[in-house]
């Protein structure tokens, strides 16, 4: 998990990008108009967004109370498929090695599918092409969060444009081998260097995100192939040597995808357990 780049340039100009870009049909010809009648409001309310955007306060935003017709036309604005917001998601997954990331932020598991909504966009339909708000995600996801976004007046998913990930490790697993077959338990843990707001905040978006069960139920990509990676070298370098190299290109994975990416805590514990390791002595 790491944070993103977020939309630099000015939001409501890209809203009105992306409602140029609708075609007039002629079952709703005054659709268009019916959107630019709203220009002040929305205006007004993407202001307060880039203010508690900046502030990192999005949960005191209010939402505008839209009428029930103009909340529908307000969603028809979105599109997945949209050709400007299909440069959106390219601009923002876009590294600065000139690669895409095309692998869900929120969960480092499944394909980015979609765009999750941060604030929801049924509560705050103002801001359903609003690029700040618009945040590349799987379907999974996006499914788990749903419309939930706040509880008891706090945040209980990361914004990976905003909230500054720990550099300190506080995703953890627990291994359990019983002959060739290897089992997970992944664990969040704060070892008292994350502040509490912080690691709650993790907390809830893992758990809520289903995150743990799921990185254990993808386990066997990885380890297929470390052991491939092992197989190869033994016999032709120490296993202390074959150990020192996972664990080196994993923290060099963690600099890639996240302090915390689950692939690379895997392969270190499994690199760092004896019984695990030592499975590959008679092989040669």
């Amino acid at each position: 998990m790491k944070n993103l780049q977020h939309y630099t340039d000015d939001a409501f100009e890209f809203h009105k990008e992306v409602l140029e870009s609708k075609n007039k049909t002629k079952k709703d010809p005054t659709y268009k108009e019916r959107i630019e009648s709203m220009e002040d409001a929305i205006e007004g309310q993407f202001s307060v967004y880039d203010e508690c955007f900046t502030q990192n306060v999005l949960e005191s935003i209010g939402s505008y109370g839209h009428t029930e017709g103009e909340k529908n036309d307000l969603l028809k604005l979105y599109s997945y498929k949209n050709s400007v917001i299909k440069r959106l998601k390219v601009k923002i997954t876009t590294t600065d090695a000139n690669r895409i990331i095309n692998t869900c932020p929120n969960c480092t598991i499944s394909e980015i599918n979609s765009f999750d909504h941060y604030l929801p966009k049924d509560e705050f339909p103002e801001f359903v092409v609003n690029p700040k708000n618009l945040f590349p995600s799987c379907t999974i996801c996006n499914g788990y969060k749903n419309y939930v976004w706040i509880e008891g007046g706090k945040r209980v998913f990361l914004n990976l444009y905003l909230d500054p990930l720990p550099t300190e490790q506080y995703l953890f697993v627990n291994l359990a081998i019983a002959g060739d077959v290897v089992t997970t338990t992944f664990y969040l843990q704060n070892n008292g260097n994350i502040p509490n707001d912080i690691f709650e905040i993790i907390k809830t978006h893992y758990n809520k995100l289903h995150l743990l069960e799921r990185f254990s139920a993808n386990i066997n990509e990885v380890i297929t192939s470390l052991e491939n990676t092992i197989i190869s070298f033994v016999g032709k370098l120490p296993l202390d040597e074959i150990r020192d190299s996972i664990i080196e290109k994993s923290n060099r994975d963690k600099i890639a995808f996240g302090h915390n990416y689950w692939k690379s805590v895997l392969e270190i514990e499994l690199a760092n357990c004896v019984e695990y390791m030592n499975r590959f002595v008679t092989i040669g």
